[in-house]
């Protein structure tokens, strides 16, 4: 008796224990997380990016002389080559430095980290304005010329820009003519010319 009893008190108290223990289902276990949780927002995906299309589009070496002239004995004149690898800084295995002598005129282009260069090998870059240096002797009326070109397409324009007189003119359709004030060190140095090549379609 007192064993049975014993036995029917187990069961009882197993049975009771399985009847307080909740089961939640697998399916809402996961509705009640997520719905606790806050939604993370996806992270935006960056666009691809493309490579800059190089504007260079002379055929490599192509060149121009730009000549400054006083008269039919006085004059100087600067070279652009234009390579599709160079740099725009100076670069003494392709340029050549420029060093002024003892005529009555002196023409130096400018390199992009300022130094005077007889021969300036670059980029071609449409509308990049490229800085001259001119120094002349004496006051009076000088000139710039195209004296030299080399593979120019013809729809590409030279411009010379005059920051003194605030004029420009294309090159390639006639000489530019312009005053030296020795009194004036605006009229003249480094501060006054640039060339600019731009493609006209």
């Amino acid at each position: 008796m007192k064993t049975s009893t014993l036995l029917l008190i187990s069961v009882l108290f197993l049975a009771a224990c399985k009847k307080e223990s909740v089961v939640t289902p697998a399916g809402s276990a996961t509705k009640a997380n997520s719905s606790a949780t806050t939604p993370v927002s996806p992270t935006p995906i960056a666009p691809k990016t493309t490579a800059p299309v190089s504007a260079d589009t002379l055929a490599n070496l192509s060149a121009i002389k730009l000549k400054l002239v006083q008269d039919s004995t006085n004059n100087d004149e600067t070279m652009f080559l234009f390579k599709k690898a160079a740099s725009s800084n100076y670069d003494p295995a392709i340029d050549a430095e420029y060093f002024a002598g003892y005529g009555q005129v002196s023409l130096a282009s400018i390199s992009a980290d300022g130094t005077d260069l007889a021969i300036n090998t670059l980029p071609y870059t449409p509308n990049k304005a490229i800085k001259l240096d001119i120094s002349t002797k004496n006051a009076g009326t000088y000139l710039f010329k195209i004296s030299f070109e080399r593979t120019i397409p013809a729809n590409v324009q030279i411009w010379l820009k005059d920051a003194y007189a605030k004029d420009s003119l294309n090159v390639r359709t006639g000489n530019y003519q312009f005053q030296v004030l020795k009194s004036d060190s605006n009229s003249y140095g480094k501060k006054r010319f640039q060339l600019v090549l731009r493609a006209v379609h």
